[in-house]
């Protein structure tokens, strides 16, 4: 019987995903507090009902991932959302256009393969990474009725629920499917060019450029230079904020404090004056 492993979420694009013991699904969003679900993902400039939720199968890519950067990368570190125990990765595959059933009030439909990419490969500094679990790396899922979904729920496949009609993969080209050793030179450069000034693209040429591949999106070495420079000058702009916030916060901290002790004081001297006794 197939069961969900772990949970797992992140707060934004190029965050560290931390693993959760229950989380709360939101039909046609995502994960409650997850960057897809937010609209903080790295990929929310393509739109697709597929981005809502992510599942991978945890025996199929530990397999595939052991002889990975010497079996440093864990199925965690591919970003999926929901690892599941007890069901292969070609179980998953072929529930593309079907419902999936996740605990008790959860259905989530099946749309696409949740491929690897060259940002989450230098991200983990696991050259090969994309090769290895290429057919092992999950699937996309819209969210069709939410609820509470926790590590240890089964997970099943809707009985007749099917419908080859009901698969939407936003218009994803063939060549997106194709293993990128396999693909053709016309391939690879159809799938560099970005939407430029499309909302949220930005976001996907910071991810890239950040860990160094740029060239996978269509963005030369020195464009790369000044959006990494600019995402660090933000990172910095963002920290010295965050410290003046927390300096403040301090201080009003202490101001209090003092009034307190200033009315304190204040009370216990007028006490004593009022009191008979005092001359």
């Amino acid at each position: 019987m197939a069961k969900v492993h772990s949970i797992h979420v992140s707060d934004a694009s190029m965050r560290p995903m931390r693993s959760i013991e229950s989380a709360r699904l939101i039909a046609g969003k995502g994960i409650e507090g997850d960057r897809y679900a937010t609209g903080e993902g790295t990929y929310v400039a393509f739109q697709e009902p597929g981005r809502q939720l992510t599942l991978i199968s945890k025996e199929s890519a530990e397999a595939h991932l052991a002889g990975v950067a010497r079996g440093q990368v864990s199925v965690g570190n591919l970003r999926r959302n929901v690892v599941v125990s007890g069901m292969s990765a070609r179980d998953l595959e072929d529930a593309i256009g079907c419902v999936l059933m996740l605990g008790d009030a959860c259905r989530v439909r099946v749309h696409r393969l949740c491929v690897p990419c060259l940002y989450n490969e230098k991200l983990n500094q696991a050259p090969g990474l994309m090769e290895a679990v290429w057919s092992e790396a999950g699937v996309n899922c819209e969210i069709l009725a939410g609820g509470s979904l926790k590590v240890g729920d089964v997970v099943k496949v809707e009985s007749g629920s099917f419908d080859a009609s009901s698969i939407d993969d936003g218009g994803k080209k063939a060549a997106f499917y194709k293993r990128p050793s396999l693909r053709t030179e016309d391939e690879i450069e159809s799938l560099r060019t970005l939407p430029m000034g499309k909302p949220g693209v930005d976001r996907i040429a910071e991810a890239y450029a950040t860990v160094g591949a740029n060239e996978a999106v269509g963005i030369d070495d020195d464009s790369a230079h000044a959006i990494r420079t600019k995402a660090e000058l933000r990172a910095v702009t963002s920290a010295t904020k965050a410290r003046r916030r927390e300096a403040w916060r301090a201080q009003l901290i202490l101001w209090a404090i003092l009034i307190v002790v200033v009315s304190g004081v204040y009370t216990i001297c007028v006490r004593a004056i009022s009191s008979p006794g005092f001359t």
